[in-house]
């Protein structure tokens, strides 16, 4: 998929683009038959809810241990839009994926922006990567979508407070303080990402997003792709191979008969 400049221009302004329904529903109806199983996966690469310790909060590093999500990590339809945005070859720094369960087992996701721990943990130099959002349920009105401030990530890197629930460097890690947030949604106004299972979000790392409980009845997964540019590639090990990748070799998609 080749972005316009139209495209390239809106995500400069806005720090996202949003592409309705861009995979194809096979590929879709993959990715949630193997979602059971990831959830139930032990491990330290799996956070599980602070109150409901049988929910799945945060699956680290599925493209590692799974095939249909080591596919779609390579799939054109998410490498190709990176590329041209970051202008060079890049690398999938982190994968994981939100379940956010309903009934209220999904729980919120305070005001944040994803670059600040990546920077300070992780050492990555710049601000040189993006998030592909990858709906694999409808993400409705009801069942807490992804909040985004479009244009926030034109203020750069924002002060930020480790989170009370940091420990173990997995749950919540940094959060805006409750006057920037006010002051910035004053001035960006709050948008819902909505939109049926397949869709995508590309996110500039910077741009201001959260999330409220779940208390509708019904899943909203997003698999979370961060890809990074070559040149950005991070400087430190102190988090493990799920959370901060090591192998910075640039991807190449694969076939699209493949993915």
């Amino acid at each position: 998929m080749q972005l316009s400049s139209s495209q390239i221009q809106e995500f400069e302004d806005r720090g996202l683009l949003f592409f309705p329904s861009l995979l194809p529903a096979a590929q879709v109806a993959e990715l949630q038959e193997t979602l059971p199983e990831l959830l139930r996966r032990p491990g330290p690469e799996v956070v599980r809810e602070k109150n409901q310790p049988d929910a799945a909060r945060l699956v680290f590093g599925p493209h590692h241990y799974d095939d249909a999500f080591r596919r779609l990590s390579l799939t054109s339809r998410l490498l190709d839009p990176v590329q041209q945005l970051l202008g060079e070859d890049i690398y999938l720094h982190q994968s994981r994926l939100n379940p956010k369960s309903g009934f209220g087992h999904g729980e919120s996701w305070a005001w944040h922006q994803d670059y600040p721990p990546w920077h300070t943990i992780d050492g990555m130099p710049q601000p040189r990567c993006i998030m592909a959002s990858v709906f694999l349920d409808d993400c409705t009105t009801v069942n807490s979508p992804l909040l985004v401030l479009p244009g926030s990530h034109r203020h750069g890197l924002l002060s930020s407070h480790l989170h009370q629930d940091a420990a173990g460097r997995g749950y919540e890690l940094h959060h805006l303080d409750t006057e920037t947030l006010r002051q910035l949604a004053h001035q960006h106004g709050i948008e819902p990402l909505i939109g049926p299972a397949g869709s995508v979000a590309f996110v500039h790392c910077n741009l201001v997003h959260g999330s409220a409980n779940n208390v509708s009845p019904w899943r909203r997964a997003i698999a979370y792709l961060i890809y990074n540019a070559v040149s950005n590639a991070c400087t430190k090990t102190e988090r493990p191979w799920y959370q901060n990748e090591r192998d910075f070799s640039p991807l190449r998609p694969l076939p699209e008969t493949s993915c």
